[in-house]
């Protein structure tokens, strides 16, 4: 894991960016990933501190996930165009982390669903491991490679018509592996110095 002086530098970097910093998350190697969207964006992108002390660089191999509203939805929806992760950084967990913010970002911003089309594959083990990316984080995959994911908790909020319901419920359970307090404190301190 990068030390706190690392982290906080670069979530400096990016919050004098303009950027808005999701969190920080721990990957498989004990490399460090603060997540961030460009301001007035919905795409997410993830700023690797390797393990090593280098890091990815913005706008040239930070990882990219990029959304857009869907236009003309009667409720709040999200398109879900494409993750960009290449190379060496493929099945290092990078995607999951990615995947895991945006859901957390659609259940905070009351996102009624998230439609995509999976990325064509090249063969069919690459397919099956697609499928089964989506599909953990409660993706519905049809035939033709259309997916979708269904928000439950706005589904519950607007039937019982309680949005502050929804919205305390998706800010108590913000990850499956919570920031140390270590993380906590690093964010706390960056956030005060704007």
């Amino acid at each position: 894991m990068a030390t706190e002086t690392l982290i906080e530098t670069h979530i400096v970097v990016l919050l004098q960016d303009g950027c808005r910093v999701h969190g920080v998350a721990e990957a498989k190697g004990g490399d460090t990933v603060i997540l961030y969207s460009p301001a007035g964006r919905l795409d997410l992108y993830a700023r690797i501190l390797f393990a090593g002390g280098t890091a990815t660089k913005r706008h040239v191999n930070d990882l990219s996930l990029h959304v857009s509203p869907v236009e003309g939805a009667p409720v709040n929806a999200w398109y879900l165009q494409y993750i960009r992760i290449l190379g060496d950084k493929i099945n290092r967990g990078f995607g999951s982390i990615m995947l895991r913010q945006l859901l957390l970002l659609a259940e905070r911003e009351g996102v009624a669903y998230i439609e995509g089309r999976m990325q064509q594959a090249e063969h069919r083990e690459h397919l099956d491991r697609l499928r089964y990316f989506y599909a953990k984080f409660g993706f519905v995959i049809d035939a033709d490679g259309l997916m979708r994911w269904e928000n439950t908790r706005f589904a519950a909020s607007r039937a019982a018509s309680e949005p502050s319901a929804a919205r305390s419920s998706a800010s108590s359970s913000l990850d499956n592996r919570p920031l140390s307090a270590r993380l906590h404190k690093i964010i706390k301190k960056v956030l005060h110095l704007f």
